[in-house]
């Protein structure tokens, strides 16, 4: 799982002495916000909870494209148009993908907030 630097640059470029203390805090965010909604498909799944899936897939993808994460962005959005056609039943070899590949991009980022200490 890669996370593209020219993401992370630009926040650099427009935030200028700010940027490590502003990205640190929303990867920090993320290692919280970031298991709660991959919980929240899990738990979506189970209980067969369209909306709650498609938001939690949604939020996901978001959030993975402002740290330049566009491949997992990708996976969540596969998840959230699973979601739009209503039926969810069979999302959850997906699922377990998602959360195989979210454990990759917590270390790419646990690598890449540890840079921004330096």
């Amino acid at each position: 799982m890669a996370i593209d630097p020219a993401a992370i640059e630009e926040y650099r470029e427009v935030l200028g002495d700010e940027f490590a203390v502003f990205f640190a805090d929303l990867i920090d965010d993320f290692f919280v916000s970031g298991p709660a909604m991959v919980q929240d498909l899990k738990n979506a799944l189970t209980s067969n909870d369209v909306e709650l899936f498609t938001r939690a897939a949604h939020t996901m993808k978001s959030n993975c494209k402002t740290f330049g994460a566009y491949e997992f962005a990708d996976y969540a959005f596969e998840l959230e148009k699973i979601g739009d056609s209503k039926n969810i039943s069979g999302a959850t070899e997906r699922v377990a993908a998602l959360e195989n590949a979210f454990q990759e991009l917590l270390v790419d980022l646990q690598q890449l907030r540890a840079s921004l200490e330096g």
